[in-house]
């Protein structure tokens, strides 16, 4: 019997059939995919970093996937959309905020602005749009596509830590 288990461990191969065959298609096409997304986003390190997520969703489906040459080129296209959508939303951000004309209320207290700025980024992005930017809260959640509610509850979180930092200070 143990004759039978040392042979049966010696013809086992040291890779899966699987793993050899997600090497051979990252090999093949890892290239051409970073290229083609190179061509949607004009970003060589967002493109390397959308195949590398292409490829790597592919690995976690592996075995549900029928052609994975074309599975990962959709996915990779879809990402490259959601990085248009974020990059969209960024330069609507900024342009918001560069149409506001800066008002001269009084001196620039860069107190204030060190404890706005060590805000975590949800909360920083609603006191700026909304108290700096003078945006309506129905406008800032608009720009952030982030519900009303949840601006609210972020303005409210914002103030009572600037009112903690200011205390503490």
């Amino acid at each position: 019997m143990t004759h039978d288990v040392a042979a049966a461990a010696t013809a086992l191969p040291t890779r899966t059939a699987v793993a050899e065959g997600f090497e051979e298609l990252y090999a093949a096409h890892f290239g051409p995919l970073s290229g083609y997304v190179l061509s949607l986003v004009g970003d060589t390190g967002v493109a390397v970093d959308v195949a590398q997520e292409a490829f790597t969703r592919l690995l976690s489906r592996w075995r549900g996937v029928r052609d994975p040459r074309d599975w990962v080129f959709f996915v990779a296209t879809n990402l490259a959309r959601d990085h248009w959508r974020s990059t969209a939303r960024d330069r609507t951000l900024m342009q918001a905020s560069a149409r506001v004309a800066v008002v001269a209320a009084g001196p620039h207290d860069p107190w204030l602005a060190d404890l706005v700025a060590r805000l975590p980024v949800g909360l920083r992005e609603v006191v700026l749009l909304h108290y700096y930017a003078d945006l309506p809260l129905e406008e800032v959640a608009r720009l952030t596509h982030r519900p009303l509610g949840t601006v609210k509850r972020r303005l409210h979180e914002a103030r009572r830590a600037l009112a903690e930092a200011m205390e503490d200070s």
